[in-house]
C-alpha cells in the first residue's frame, strides 16, 4: 500500500506504533477512547477484530487499499477485521473507537466506509467508551449492543472517501493537488505536463472517480476546507489556503458540495461538540 501523506507538508509527521495490540476480544464491544496530537502517523498494521472509529474533535485521515477516507466531526469509518490500515492526524483530536468482536463483523460489512453519526448513535458511542473494559455483560448490557449495532447498520454511508488512482497519470495529478491544493492548473495544463489529452484524463477521472476532474477537485478541496476550519482558521483564511478567488466563491463550492455553508458546518458542529 502507498501513500503520499507524509510528503504533503514541510512539518515532521511523528510515526508511533498503533497502540491498540490486542489479539482478542473478551467483549461483543471493546471502548477505547483516545486523542492524538498535531501531525501524529499511525503506520499501517490490521486488527483481528472490527473497528467503529468515531470522530468527536479533528479531523483523522485513513488510508487503506480501497483508499483514502476522510473523517471529520460527528462521522465515524468501520473498518472490518484484518483491514490494513494507516491514520493521520494533521492538527490533532479526539477519537473513540468502539472495537467489534467477530460475531457482529458479518453484519457490518467486509469494506470499510464512512457513516453520519447522528444524536443517538453518537450517544450510543459515548456511552460504550464509558464502560469499563471488564464490564458486566449481563442482559441490558446484551440489549444495548444489539440495539448499537442495529443502529451502526441504519446510519447513512456517505462520501468522505477518495479511492485509489492507478494511472500514473492520475497519480501525479493527485499527488501535486494533495501537496497544493491551491494549484490552479487547468486539465490542459495538466494534460501538456502528463503526456495526454483534457479529453483522455477526464475520461480516466470518470474511471477512477466516478466524477470529473472539476468534481474531484472541488470535492477534495470541500474535505480540506472541513479539516481546515475544524483547526479553527476563519473561513477567508481557508479560503486564501485553498486559492479561491474570494470567501463567497469558497462559499459557492462548498455548499455544491456539502449543501451547507461552511458558517453553518461550523455552528453545527460546535452545538454537537
Amino acid at each position: 500500500m502507498t501513500n503520499n501523506l507524509s510528503d504533503r507538508t514541510n512539518v515532521t509527521w511523528q510515526s508511533v506504533p498503533a497502540r491498540f495490540r490486542r489479539l482478542e476480544l473478551d467483549r461483543p464491544l471493546f471502548p477505547r477512547p483516545t486523542t492524538m496530537p498535531p501531525f501524529e502517523h499511525i503506520p499501517l498494521h490490521a486488527h483481528p477484530f472490527g473497528q467503529l472509529a468515531y470522530i468527536s474533535q479533528g479531523v483523522l485521515t485513513m488510508v487503506t487499499e480501497q483508499g483514502t477516507f476522510v473523517i471529520p466531526p460527528q462521522q465515524a469509518l468501520w473498518i472490518p477485521p484484518q483491514v490494513a490500515h494507516e491514520s493521520y492526524c494533521r492538527y490533532g483530536g479526539a477519537f473513540r473507537s468502539v472495537y467489534v468482536n467477530l460475531e457482529f463483523c458479518e453484519a457490518l460489512g467486509d469494506t470499510a466506509y464512512t457513516m453520519d453519526v447522528d444524536e443517538l448513535l453518537r450517544a450510543m458511542i459515548l456511552e460504550v467508551c464509558r464502560w469499563p473494559t471488564d464490564y458486566d455483560l449481563d442482559e441490558p448490557k446484551k440489549r444495548f449492543i444489539q440495539v448499537f449495532i442495529d443502529r451502526v447498520l441504519s446510519a447513512p454511508k456517505n462520501a468522505f472517501f477518495f479511492a485509489h488512482a492507478s494511472d500514473p497519470r492520475l497519480t501525479l495529478i493527485v499527488s501535486e493537488l494533495h501537496s497544493n491544493p491551491s494549484c490552479q492548473r487547468t486539465l490542459e495544463q495538466w494534460g501538456d505536463l502528463v503526456g495526454a489529452s483534457s479529453r483522455t484524463l477526464n475520461r480516466l477521472f470518470h474511471k477512477h472517480f466516478d466524477m470529473s476532474f472539476r468534481d474531484w477537485k472541488q470535492k477534495y478541496r470541500a474535505l480540506r476546507a472541513i479539516e481546515l476550519l475544524s483547526a479553527g482558521l476563519s473561513q477567508q483564511a481557508v479560503a486564501n489556503q485553498l486559492g479561491y478567488e474570494s470567501s463567497a466563491s469558497f462559499n459557492h463550492a462548498f455548499k455544491k458540495v456539502f449543501s451547507q455553508s461552511p458558517g453553518h458546518y461550523v455552528k453545527q458542529r460546535s452545538l454537537r461538540a
